[in-house]
Formats: structure tokens, sequence, C-alpha cells
């Protein structure tokens, strides 16, 4: 080749480093690549360029918006992180409704027998005077109980979600937390969430009298054969209900977050209830979507556990040709009083996991609402905290004092924790 046709002039070729480009463009910088085309720089978290980093997890989940398998693993993961606290507050509901409960059914099986001696004995129960209105009081009085104890149950059961909630969002920052220590950070509150429902039953109590007043009408329009008013009743009584069961869920789901918004950000009940309203504003289908599959699931696991123990209290009852009505009376109390405690402890443990659903579900919509994960991820670095264990090699431990009444989300002038 002729060196001359390609003189060298002290210019480079275009296709050498710092050449002309013959499109006339500048020269191109220097290249990300390195010699054999790899990038100069790694992604730290080892993904390709034009990937999102993944988001950061002190605690139960990632601090993002939540999907469905973070809120259902979440909730088993905030049980197992904070046993203590969480078994010993279902420990503490089932407690209450396994007292009344025991001690209702006791007085009913007491009345019962009563009944059975006094018809063995010859005597008409509906006409002995005292003897019979005792036994008839204390079977009306067992009711009572019974009745008292599944409304304190409700009661405890709100309480629980407050305190679990409290629980939860701790976690979601790495934080654990002990039995008592929920309770003191819950601290007043309990009043609160009492209060809450305490306003719950009275609008339960409200719609029964409505229930009672249709009712009574109907009654009254039979008794006088006003086939015209019997017909109004009957079409208002079936409105009212199907209008009362849609009311009730659309307002079940929109107040579902009151109690962990009254138990983490101390509200009063009525504006928890506003808060409530106001996260669950867009979400409502999610929140009933979500909610009815884990009923469903806790509906299906507790009927595992109880329905054996139904079968087995059938199959061992004494009823053979030589038991005595007494015999089958106390054989059926026995079981009875089994039943009641196992199915009390079930459902309480049943109400603890959807507490901390619930507690999850507030955590996301104000995440999504409120870049509440700023606030989770601050409190992580205020305990020392890193990444869970199962996601990276810093382990999870609570390192910084102080961090003992630390509630993300909480205003600064918190419980005195009494």
């Amino acid at each position: 080749m002729d060196q001359n046709q390609y003189p060298n002039d002290g210019h480079r070729g275009p296709w050498e480093p710092g050449g002309q480009s013959p499109y006339g463009q500048p020269p191109a910088g220097p290249s990300p690549y390195g010699a054999y085309g790899q990038p100069l720089q790694q992604n730290p978290y080892g993904q390709r360029p034009g990937f999102a980093a993944p988001s950061r997890r002190p605690g139960i989940i990632p601090l993002t918006p939540l999907a469905l398998g973070d809120l259902l693993s979440g909730s088993f993961a905030a049980i197992r992180r904070n046993a203590a606290a969480v078994v010993g507050t279902a420990l503490i509901v089932s407690l209450i409704e396994i007292l009344v409960s025991v001690l209702g059914t006791t007085v009913m099986f007491d009345a019962l027998t009563g009944i059975l001696r006094m018809e063995e004995a010859g005597m008409d129960p509906f006409l002995e005077g005292s003897t019979a209105a005792q036994v008839f009081g204390s079977l009306f009085g067992s009711l009572a109980l019974l009745t008292v104890g599944a409304l304190l149950a409700g009661l405890a059961g709100l309480v629980a979600h407050g305190v679990l909630a409290v629980v939860v969002l701790r976690s979601a920052a790495g934080l654990k937390t002990t039995l008592g220590q929920a309770w003191r950070l819950t601290g007043r509150q309990v009043w609160s969430l009492l209060g809450l429902g305490a306003l719950y039953l009275a609008a339960t109590f409200i719609l029964i009298l409505l229930f009672l007043a249709v009712v009574v009408g109907l009654v009254i329009a039979a008794a006088n054969e006003d086939g015209g008013l019997a017909g109004l009743m009957g079409i208002l009584l079936f409105v009212l209900i199907l209008a009362s069961v849609v009311l009730g869920v659309w307002l079940y789901v929109k107040l579902l977050l009151a109690a962990a918004a009254s138990a983490v950000e101390l509200k009063s009940p009525f504006r928890a209830m506003g808060r409530s309203w106001t996260l669950t504003r867009g979400h409502w289908w999610r929140t009933f979507g979500i909610i009815l599959l884990v009923g469903i699931i806790v509906g299906v696991v507790s009927s595992i556990i109880t329905t054996p123990l139904s079968m087995i209290g059938g199959v061992f009852a004494p009823f053979t040709e030589s038991a005595t009505a007494e015999d089958v009376i106390e054989g059926s109390r026995i079981w009875m009083l089994v039943s009641v405690a196992v199915t009390s402890l079930v459902g309480a443990l049943a109400t603890v996991y959807t507490a901390c659903l619930v507690a999850l579900l507030y955590t996301d919509y104000r995440i999504r609402q409120e870049s509440f994960d700023l606030d989770l991820a601050a409190a992580a670095d205020a305990a020392g905290l890193s990444d869970d264990a199962r996601f990276s090699t810093v382990q999870d431990v609570q390192a910084a004092a102080g961090t003992d009444r630390l509630v993300p989300g909480r205003p600064p002038a918190g419980p005195a924790g009494s």
C-alpha cells in the first residue's frame, strides 16, 4: 500500500481514539464499558442498569406499598417475632370470654338440671311458684351471661386490635416488643378503644330496637288480622334486613382501621373513625376483598380445629339406654365447657392474626398516601437497624437505647406508659 495515499499529517483517523467522525459528530466521550464490555461500576444490588433498587426492609415488611403476599406473610412474621406480646394478648382476650362463658354455661346446665329434677318429682316447672321462678331465672340469667361474654369478647378484641397495631408498626421498623411493653405503649388509649367499642355497641343496639319495632308492628297487624298492614310490615322488615346488612358491611370496612389509628396516633374515638374513613378512601373494594379472604381462611382453620372436638363430644356423650336424662345433661356439660374454652381460645388466636393483618393494612395505606415508609425507615435508623437478617448480613438487633417507647407514626407526646 502506498503510504503517500494516506499521508500522516498529524491528524488521527476517524476510527482512532480522538479522531473526527466522518458524519460530523463530536467524538464520543469515555466508554462506560471496560476492555471486555463489562460495566466499569457494578450495580450494588446486582441488577441490570435501569432497574429500580429494592426497597429497605428493616422488619417484617418491605418499605413499599404492600401486596397481598406481604400482608399475609407479614402478619405471621409479626406473631413469630413478638410471640409473647401477641400470644399473651390472645390469652387475655380469650380469658375474659372463657370465664364469663363458662360461668354462663354452668348456670344454664344447673337450671336445666333443676327443671329435670322437678319433672322427675312430678312437679310442673311452669306452675310451681317460687321454685319455678328461681329455676327459670337462672336459665335466663345464663343466657344473659353468655350475651355479656360475647360483648366483652368483642370489646377485648377491639382493644387487642389497638395493642397489636403498636406491636406490628414497631415490627415493621425492626423493633421487637414484649407483652408488658405493648400494653404500656398503648397506655391510656385503652379507654379510647373501649369508648370506640361502646359507640359500635350503641349503634348495634339502635339497629336492634328498629328490628324489634318492626317485628312488634308485624305481630300486632297479624293479631288484628290486618292483611294490608301485615304485608307492609313484612316488606319493611325485609328492606330493613337487607339495608342493615349492606350498610353494616360498608361501615365495617370504612371503620376497620379506627382501632389502629386510635392506639398509634393517640386519637379519640370519633377522630379515629374519621381517620379510618380517610385512609380507606379509594381502597374499599381492596380492603373488603382482603378481609373476606382472610375471614374465609381463618374460618376454615378454626373449623378444622373445633369440629373434631364437637364430633368427639357427640360420640362419647352418654346417650345409652341405661343413661338417665341427668347423666346426659352432666356429660353434655363437660363437653360444652371444654368446647367453650377451646372455641374461645381459637377465636382469640384468629382475632390476633386478623388484628395484625389490619395493622399492616393501616401501614400500607399510610405508605401509599403519606410516605409513611420514611417514618418507618427513620425509626429503624434511630434503633441502629439495617435490613432484616433474612435479606442482609446485618443482624436484626435492637442496638440503640431509648427505643423502648418508640412507635413509628406516633405524635411526639405519647402516653407516659401508664
